[in-house]
Parts: C-alpha cells; sequence; structure tokens
C-alpha cells in the first residue's frame, strides 16, 4: 500500500515539475524482467519505479539502512540492503527470488553515479543474475535528472526515460553456452551489451 501511495505522489511531483516523459514503456516484457538503466542522480531510483507500469525492486547501498526510520521507508519502497563491498550472498539470493517469482529488479550496472555524467563500464552484476535467473535485461536510458532533487523544485529538470532493445533470454543463453568464452569472458560480454543498449537508446533520443 506504501509503494502505490508513494509512487502516486513520486509521478506526480516528476510529472508536473521534472516534465518527465517516458517513451516505449510497452517494449517491458512480462514475467521476471530486469531493468537496467544508466546512473547520473540520486533521482535515477524513484524516476526508474515512476516509469515502470509494474512495480520495481530495488537493492540498495546498506548504508541507507542504518536507522529504524530509513530502513522501513526503503523496505516500504521494495528496496532491500546491498553490501557493495564484497559479495553480498544473502542480497544475491533476494535478487534472484525478485525475478523468479516474476517481478522487476531495479538495477545500475555502472555501480555508483557518474560525476561527469558520462556511462561507466558496467560491473557484472546484472549479467550474473540475467543468468541465473533466466530474465530478460531491458535497457533504460535517463536523462534530465542531473541536478537531483534541488533542481527538480527550481525549474532545472527536465525528465526523460526512453526503453531501449530488450536483451532477450535467448540471447543471453546463446552467450551462456558458449564454448570458447570463460565465464568472466560471457559475463563482461552480456555488460558491454547492456551500456551498448543504453547508449545507443540515448543517441537515438539526442
Amino acid at each position: 500500500m506504501y509503494y502505490s501511495i508513494i509512487k502516486a505522489i513520486a509521478t506526480f511531483i516528476f510529472r508536473i515539475f521534472g516534465k518527465m516523459k517516458v517513451v516505449n514503456q510497452m517494449t517491458q516484457p512480462e514475467g521476471g524482467v530486469i531493468l537496467a538503466a544508466n546512473h547520473i542522480s540520486d533521482l535515477d531510483p524513484p524516476v526508474l519505479a515512476c516509469a515502470s507500469k509494474r512495480p520495481v525492486y530495488f537493492l540498495a547501498k546498506k548504508e541507507l539502512f542504518n536507522n529504524f526510520l530509513a530502513n522501513w521507508f526503503l523496505r516500504s519502497l521494495k528496496a532491500y540492503p546491498l553490501d557493495r563491498d564484497k559479495g553480498d550472498l544473502v542480497a544475491i539470493k533476494q535478487a534472484l527470488r525478485i525475478l523468479k517469482s516474476g517481478q522487476i529488479l531495479g538495477v545500475f550496472p555502472e555501480g555508483t553515479r557518474s560525476k561527469n555524467g558520462k556511462m561507466q563500464q558496467a560491473k557484472n552484476g546484472a549479467a550474473f543474475l540475467a543468468m541465473q535467473a533466466k530474465a530478460p535485461i531491458v535497457p533504460v536510458a535517463i536523462s534530465g535528472t542531473q541536478a537531483g532533487f534541488k533542481g527538480l523544485f527550481v525549474g532545472q529538470t527536465r525528465i526523460l526515460v526512453k526503453y531501449g532493445q530488450p536483451i532477450s533470454v535467448e540471447e543471453i543463453e546463446e552467450i551462456k553456452n558458449r564454448s570458447d568464452l570463460d565465464n568472466r569472458q560471457k559475463l563482461a560480454m552480456i555488460s558491454n551489451e547492456i551500456m551498448s543498449r543504453i547508449a545507443s537508446t540515448l543517441e537515438e533520443w539526442q
């Protein structure tokens, strides 16, 4: 219940103050899906959630869950803690449960915000989850959030969200079954493809 209320309020704010526009939303497949977006601002997670017709789950750095109110609020928004300093098996298992139960997992493959607005090299987390859960990956290009929450209310923000061409389960399985690549190379190949499709979606827009 809290999720729906907060999402409705946030969507209203983004559309009124951020002039938010969403393009190609219908490319979002049914069932378990990974939404993989570029990351330039703290606004990106709520924007990604509001740009989806279905609820979006997230893994967020564990430090954000340190006090009771923040922990309650983030979990109400379908976010779960992630230890970014080491392989967090609990968070990985939670992410796989989300995908295998047919839900949407929102991820930012770069792992952290880009300080200069340019896309960074992807880490392999999204690719690993897609291979394990046999879930498609939908690249999502986000633009206009650089000014953050402060810019939202002073007229400096025009939010654009565009869904790109999904990386299908068949494409992922084809890479997974390649005998000429080791596991690290397979993950890197999928990760690079994610960022390539995000980049091409951004270019189509500009």
